[in-house]
Protein backbone atom coordinates (compact mmCIF):
# COMPACT_ATOMS: atom_id res chain seq x y z
CA UNK A 1 0.00 0.00 0.00
CA UNK A 2 1.21 3.74 -0.67
CA UNK A 3 1.55 6.37 1.79
CA UNK A 4 -0.15 8.77 2.08
CA UNK A 5 1.58 12.36 1.21
CA UNK A 6 0.98 13.64 4.77
CA UNK A 7 2.78 10.36 5.96
CA UNK A 8 6.07 10.76 3.81
CA UNK A 9 8.83 10.33 6.93
CA UNK A 10 11.58 12.78 4.79
CA UNK A 11 8.35 14.97 3.75
CA UNK A 12 7.73 15.66 7.94
CA UNK A 13 11.38 15.68 8.44
CA UNK A 14 12.15 18.62 5.53
CA UNK A 15 9.08 20.52 6.77
CA UNK A 16 10.48 21.18 10.36
CA UNK A 17 13.76 21.23 9.08
CA UNK A 18 12.89 24.32 7.10
CA UNK A 19 10.63 25.65 10.51
CA UNK A 20 13.70 25.78 12.43
CA UNK A 21 16.08 27.55 9.12
CA UNK A 22 13.23 30.00 9.88
CA UNK A 23 14.07 30.64 13.88
CA UNK A 24 14.93 28.27 16.49
CA UNK A 25 11.66 26.30 18.04
CA UNK A 26 10.74 24.06 20.88
CA UNK A 27 10.05 20.06 20.19
CA UNK A 28 6.42 21.77 21.14
CA UNK A 29 6.00 24.18 18.47
CA UNK A 30 7.22 21.77 15.94
CA UNK A 31 5.10 19.03 16.82
CA UNK A 32 2.20 21.54 16.85
CA UNK A 33 3.02 22.48 13.14
CA UNK A 34 3.54 19.09 12.35
CA UNK A 35 -0.06 18.42 14.00
CA UNK A 36 -1.73 21.02 11.56
CA UNK A 37 0.06 19.31 8.55
CA UNK A 38 -1.84 16.20 9.59
CA UNK A 39 0.77 13.97 10.40
CA UNK A 40 0.21 10.78 12.98
CA UNK A 41 1.58 11.05 16.34
CA UNK A 42 3.94 8.82 15.44
CA UNK A 43 5.83 10.12 12.73
CA UNK A 44 5.49 13.73 14.86
CA UNK A 45 7.68 11.86 17.63
CA UNK A 46 9.94 9.90 15.16
CA UNK A 47 10.41 13.44 13.19
CA UNK A 48 11.40 14.70 16.60
CA UNK A 49 13.26 12.34 17.50
CA UNK A 50 15.23 12.09 14.59
CA UNK A 51 15.86 16.27 15.02
CA UNK A 52 17.41 15.53 18.27
CA UNK A 53 19.59 13.07 17.28
CA UNK A 54 20.59 16.00 14.50
CA UNK A 55 21.39 18.25 17.05
CA UNK A 56 18.31 20.77 15.35
CA UNK A 57 16.66 20.77 18.78
CA UNK A 58 17.08 21.16 22.08
CA UNK A 59 14.47 22.78 24.29
CA UNK A 60 17.08 24.05 26.61
CA UNK A 61 19.16 25.53 23.83
CA UNK A 62 16.06 27.27 22.73
CA UNK A 63 14.84 28.54 26.11
CA UNK A 64 18.09 30.31 27.26
CA UNK A 65 18.35 31.60 23.48
CA UNK A 66 15.19 32.79 23.92
CA UNK A 67 15.59 34.74 27.36
CA UNK A 68 18.78 36.24 25.71
CA UNK A 69 17.26 37.48 22.84
CA UNK A 70 13.87 38.50 24.60
CA UNK A 71 16.10 40.72 27.38
CA UNK A 72 18.51 42.65 24.67
CA UNK A 73 15.67 43.44 23.01
CA UNK A 74 12.87 44.63 25.62
CA UNK A 75 13.97 44.21 29.08
CA UNK A 76 11.53 41.67 30.83
CA UNK A 77 10.98 40.37 34.41
CA UNK A 78 11.13 36.48 35.28
CA UNK A 79 7.51 36.35 35.13
CA UNK A 80 6.57 37.45 31.92
CA UNK A 81 9.31 35.01 30.32
CA UNK A 82 8.53 32.37 31.88
CA UNK A 83 4.98 32.48 30.90
CA UNK A 84 6.19 33.04 27.46
CA UNK A 85 8.31 30.22 27.59
CA UNK A 86 5.37 28.30 29.16
CA UNK A 87 3.43 29.10 26.22
CA UNK A 88 5.71 27.85 23.67
CA UNK A 89 6.02 24.09 25.51
CA UNK A 90 8.89 24.40 27.47
CA UNK A 91 9.22 22.19 29.92
CA UNK A 92 8.70 24.17 33.22
CA UNK A 93 12.03 22.90 35.12
CA UNK A 94 13.55 24.08 31.32
CA UNK A 95 12.31 27.04 31.71
CA UNK A 96 13.54 27.22 35.51
CA UNK A 97 17.53 26.51 33.93
CA UNK A 98 17.05 29.23 31.28
CA UNK A 99 16.02 31.33 34.15
CA UNK A 100 18.30 31.01 36.39
CA UNK A 101 20.98 33.48 35.26
CA UNK A 102 18.67 35.99 34.83
CA UNK A 103 19.46 39.50 36.47
CA UNK A 104 15.89 40.86 37.40
CA UNK A 105 17.50 44.25 38.64
CA UNK A 106 19.66 45.16 35.96
CA UNK A 107 16.89 44.27 33.72
CA UNK A 108 14.11 46.11 35.49
CA UNK A 109 16.31 49.02 35.99
CA UNK A 110 17.23 48.94 32.45
CA UNK A 111 13.35 49.00 31.27
CA UNK A 112 12.96 52.18 33.67
CA UNK A 113 15.26 54.08 32.77
CA UNK A 114 13.95 53.50 29.14
CA UNK A 115 10.43 54.40 30.16
CA UNK A 116 11.58 57.53 31.95
CA UNK A 117 12.98 59.24 29.48
CA UNK A 118 9.72 59.25 27.49
CA UNK A 119 7.79 59.93 30.62
CA UNK A 120 6.86 63.73 31.61
CA UNK A 121 5.03 64.92 34.69
CA UNK A 122 5.78 65.60 38.25
CA UNK A 123 7.74 62.55 39.84
CA UNK A 124 4.04 61.17 41.62
CA UNK A 125 3.15 60.39 38.41
CA UNK A 126 6.15 59.02 36.79
CA UNK A 127 6.31 56.73 39.70
CA UNK A 128 2.65 55.13 38.57
CA UNK A 129 3.24 54.92 35.20
CA UNK A 130 7.09 53.83 35.64
CA UNK A 131 5.28 51.00 38.61
CA UNK A 132 2.82 50.05 35.93
CA UNK A 133 5.19 49.69 32.92
CA UNK A 134 7.33 47.31 35.09
CA UNK A 135 4.37 45.18 36.11
CA UNK A 136 3.54 44.48 32.66
CA UNK A 137 6.95 43.79 31.96
CA UNK A 138 6.79 40.53 34.58
CA UNK A 139 9.02 42.05 37.28
CA UNK A 140 8.17 41.32 41.29
CA UNK A 141 6.88 43.79 43.30
CA UNK A 142 10.38 44.00 45.76
CA UNK A 143 12.76 44.51 42.89
CA UNK A 144 10.10 47.44 41.17
CA UNK A 145 10.18 49.06 44.37
CA UNK A 146 13.72 49.09 45.11
CA UNK A 147 14.33 50.28 41.42
CA UNK A 148 11.93 53.00 41.31
CA UNK A 149 13.96 54.13 44.18
CA UNK A 150 17.20 54.53 42.46
CA UNK A 151 16.28 55.84 39.18
CA UNK A 152 13.93 58.27 40.91
CA UNK A 153 15.97 59.65 43.68
CA UNK A 154 19.13 59.97 41.29
CA UNK A 155 19.18 63.72 39.47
Amino acid sequence: MERQPEEDPQKALDQAIRLLGIREHSRSEIARKLRRNRYSEELIETTLERLEELSLLDDLSFARNFVRSRTRRKPSGYYKLRYELLQKGVAEEIAEQALGDLDSEAQCESAALKKLALLQGDTALKRRKLQAHLQNRGFDATTIRETLERVLSSP
